[in-house]
């Protein structure tokens, strides 16, 4: 095995290891050692950086959602359809 083909085993190996960690430092939760490796790992690496910064953003993004409500029309229209739909599926298992 070549030099280089060691290094890349190396850093995706890394990069691994990182992302068993990246949802738990981007929640906050990340302390010490793993706080401080995490950070040294997204500042040499483009790729894991930027997957970082998606889930990031896509937390935020849940966290916005959680709060709007939607419209009356829409909140009885799938309420229409859920009961709908459980009925139907009532319906069908009772023919079995």
């Amino acid at each position: 095995m070549s030099p280089r083909t060691t290094a890349v085993d190396d850093a995706r190996d890394r990069c691994r290891q990182l992302l068993e960690l990246v949802s738990t430092y981007v929640d906050g939760d990340l302390t010490g050692a793993d706080r401080r490796r995490v950070v040294a790992h997204l500042r040499q690496c483009p790729c894991c950086q930027a997957m970082a910064n998606g889930l990031e953003q896509t937390v935020a993004l849940c966290r916005q959602a959680r709060s709007a409500r939607l419209p009356a029309d829409v909140r009885k229209r799938a309420r229409a359809r859920i009961a709908s739909l459980l009925a139907a599926g009532g319906r069908r298992g009772s023919r079995a």
